[in-house]
């Protein structure tokens, strides 16, 4: 499979990975063949990117850390536990536990250490998707330190209502906060402390679980919000967190001016350590997520084009690439990056 932008889809190609609508149906399952209309209603659903299986891709497959029933299963829940809570209806959170747990013995089961993120997502899906990724990404991160099953559970559930205190606001999550003005920013700030108290009203919820809902915008230094915590006086899930929330931002809720590539999102992030986020942590998260997602075209610093193949755990900035003419479409050769040490990856590129 590879990545292609929907502006380059083709009568013909194959759909590699299935396309969801916000509520869980499938618009377009794995190995539809596209036409005329399908490219239409992929256009008109606001999609970026899909993924499609070509000769070229013949043999590349990103691994789903969890299942994409899965995913369905946790958004269909969310939107009516929210929906409840937002009424005051707190015990409506007993099926979010649930789907938390069966999320995490998926992760646990899975002997993917580094997550390759291959989202397709539109802005209408965001709110749900984000917090679905970022629970996620904070799951791994906390397998990948060795955290209990416990404390795995309570990190994963804090994770996925870090933004709980924006269902009761009157708050354009569509935003980044960068985009804020003043007098926004000041409103957008309290959805903290409106998520930690509604929080505390789940029955059975964990403190420590509620406290990532108040504490996911501290930074590092001690210049976040709403306490001005610095170092380790930051819950360490909230350390976790910080950094999913900010790299799932960054991936997708960003407008065309200020959007970054995958990699420089990563080296972004590395760029924050000691600052925004705790540097053991950047160095658990750099080691979790690939800087070149599987199926993503890329340019080579001898200007060949390719297509990563596969990843490297071990050096993640150095996958498999497999060195593709782009005219006539043709494989010319896989080049290992973590053998052959003269060549480095030098930007990413859309792929016809």
């Amino acid at each position: 499979m590879r990545r292609i932008n929907t502006n380059n889809l083709e009568n013909g190609m194959v759909i590699s990975k299935a396309i969801y609508s916000s509520n869980g149906i499938v618009l377009l399952g794995e190995g539809v063949v596209l036409t005329e209309r399908y490219i239409e209603k992929i256009i008109d659903s606001g999609l970026e990117y899909v993924f499609i299986e070509d000769e070229l891709s013949a043999g590349i497959e990103a691994e789903n850390i969890i299942k994409d029933e899965t995913k369905i299963a946790i958004q269909r829940v969310l939107i009516d536990s929210l929906q409840k809570m937002k009424k005051g209806c707190f015990t409506a959170s007993s099926g979010i536990v649930k789907q938390v747990e069966k999320m995490m013995i998926e992760i646990l089961s899975n002997p993917v250490v580094m997550l390759s993120v291959q989202e397709i997502r539109n802005k209408s899906d965001y709110a749900l998707m984000h917090v679905i990724n970022v629970s996620t990404i904070s799951c791994l991160m906390g397998k990948n330190m060795g955290l209990s099953d416990e404390q795995l559970k309570q990190l994963t559930i804090g994770a996925l209502l870090h933004d709980l205190g924006k269902v009761s606001m009157d708050i354009n999550s569509y935003k980044y906060r960068e985009e804020y003005s003043v007098e926004e920013f000041e409103v957008y700030k309290m959805h903290t402390e409106n998520g930690y108290r509604m929080m505390q009203e789940i029955p059975g919820m964990s403190l420590v679980a509620a406290n990532v809902a108040r504490t996911h915008h501290e930074n590092y230094d001690g210049t976040g919000f709403p306490l001005g915590l610095a170092g380790d006086k930051i819950h360490l899930f909230s350390r976790i967190v910080a950094i999913a929330n900010e790299y799932d931002n960054r991936m997708y809720n960003m407008d065309e001016k200020n959007r970054m590539k995958h990699h420089q999102i990563i080296e972004y992030i590395i760029f924050k350590s000691y600052t925004m986020f705790d540097p053991e942590i950047v160095k658990v998260f750099t080691n979790s997520i690939s800087p070149f997602p599987l199926g993503s075209g890329v340019i080579l610093s001898n200007n060949k084009i390719g297509i990563v193949a596969k990843a490297n755990k071990n050096v993640p900035s150095r996958p498999m690439v497999r060195i593709i003419n782009p005219e006539t479409k043709e494989i010319l050769e896989e080049i290992d990056l973590s053998v052959v040490l003269d060549l480095t990856i030098v930007d990413e590129k859309s792929l016809l």
